[in-house]
């Protein structure tokens, strides 16, 4: 019953992802805007996705980590995140405004050394509009650009331990992912004057349905009785991305109905994108402080740097269909993080412990180019992240909430081309059962 209720509510999710999630304009290229990485603990540690797990944290963005969770502890992930924009191009400006839910995953390490993973998360979205006017000696017209519509990654995901040992731990896996959904640019012409909705639009539509699937790695070792190092990695091969391209051209006395459509052109076609290879790497270095001792109790602080590298594919076609600007080319990020927790062993001594010093402290920074291009030179973005985390200990269990902040500014460096700042927000819930309601556990009768 609990897995038809958590298929049912991948569903209902799915539904409400189909919007425009993103307010980007350079979402108009490619599949949209990147929106797979943004999660309320791995934003505020700079974006760091790869390098950052342990039994409390379901992170699917490396397959290689669900054998890291707790046996019969399973793990819900949920994930909302809101950003808001100020866009400036010369002496133009204007505000945007997105939000979105961002993912709901379910973790459970299913032996010693295995872990499964299932769930439904963004892979791109596109959201966008942009209106000019004209005036060309007899009409006056109104052109409105928009984009709208997004790419879901539903993903299953494996993970097993070559080497399990209680100082050394190395383990591989990968999510097998089933892209879906409909990207769309849509184009406006309407004739300006009294009383007139008249006018022209053109609908171009990707309808992407692919399979598609990455690898993942970690190595962890453990240096003496407070010293812990881990290496991770992710890796997608060269793949191909199929859908099907969709241009529809009409005329309409009301472009407001789509009733008045008169239809001029309609085409269908398809299409294979070319996405070129992946490969990200992390370490993560951990160390437990000294004690600090307080009248009543002792508290054992931990300290977590971390730092990643990430080499995005270009997204590339051969469709005579698609304009020469539709592909993406490859970028690069660079991320840095650290994260504090006052106490170590949170479960032992939660009773005893204030409220501050049960709370987890993130703070992080990255930059990275962008794929998008002007006059052949790439965008660039940066930001500071902070975050906190906040356990939620109701009968024991591993539950918590996530926040982050993100303040950062992207540009292509050049006094012309839009320039963005932005702040966004992202709340996450990791939900799991009570230890005293333990799923996924053998019992037996004596």
């Amino acid at each position: 019953m609990k897995i038809l209720f958590n298929f049912l509510i991948l569903f209902v999710f799915s539904q409400t992802w189909s919007q425009s999630t993103t307010n980007q304009p350079a979402s108009y290229y490619g599949l949209g805007e990147s929106s797979a990485q943004n999660h309320g603990i791995f934003d505020a540690l700079g974006k760091n996705t790869i390098n950052v797990f342990d039994s409390t944290i379901l992170n699917f963005y490396n397959p290689a980590t669900y054998n890291t969770l707790s046996t019969g502890n399973t793990l819900y992930s949920y994930g909302i995140q809101t950003r808001i924009s100020n866009y400036s191009e010369q002496t133009k400006t204007q505000i945007g405004f997105a939000g979105m839910i961002d993912h709901i995953a379910i973790g459970v390490r299913i032996k010693k050394n295995m872990g499964l993973a299932f769930g439904l998360k963004p892979y791109s979205a596109r959201g966008y509009q942009i209106t000019d006017k004209s005036f060309t000696g007899f009409d006056s017209l109104e052109y409105t650009y928009k984009g709208r519509g997004a790419i879901q990654d539903l993903f299953l995901g494996y993970s097993y331990g070559l080497v399990y040992r209680p100082k050394t731990k190395l383990s591989i896996g990968a999510n097998a992912s089933y892209l879906f959904g409909t990207v769309t640019n849509e184009r406006q012409a309407k004739l300006i004057a009294s009383g007139s909705n008249q006018g022209g639009i053109n609908i171009n539509s990707m309808i992407i349905r692919s399979f598609h699937y990455e690898l993942g790695a970690y190595f962890q070792q453990q240096l003496g009785k407070n010293h812990l190092i881990s290496l991770s990695a992710v890796y997608l091969p060269n793949q191909t991305i199929t859908g099907d391209y969709q241009d529809e051209f009409y005329t309409a006395s009301n472009i407001n109905s789509s009733s008045t459509y008169d239809t001029i052109a309609f085409s269908r076609s398809r299409i294979h994108l070319l996405n070129s290879s992946t490969l990200q790497l992390g370490l993560n270095y951990s160390v437990l402080l000294p004690k600090w001792k307080r009248q009543t109790r002792e508290l054992h602080p931990k300290l977590s740097l971390m730092a990643s590298l990430y080499q995005f594919g270009s997204l590339e076609h051969h469709a005579q269909v698609l304009i020469p600007d539709f592909g993406m080319t490859s970028f690069q990020r660079l991320s840095f993080g650290a994260q504090f927790s006052p106490e170590s062993r949170l479960m032992e001594n939660i009773s005893t412990l204030k409220g501050l010093e049960k709370m987890t402290y993130r703070i992080g920074y990255y930059t990275q180019s962008l794929p998008y291009t002007t006059n052949n030179i790439q965008y660039q973005e940066s930001a500071v992240s902070f975050g906190l985390g906040l356990p939620i200990m109701a009968q024991m269990s591993a539950s918590s909430v996530n926040f982050s902040v993100n303040l950062g500014s992207r540009s292509s460096n050049q006094s012309f081309g839009i320039q963005e700042k932005f702040a966004s927000v992202n709340l996450s819930f990791i939900l799991a059962p009570s230890n005293f309601d333990k799923w996924f556990r053998q019992r037996k009768l004596d």
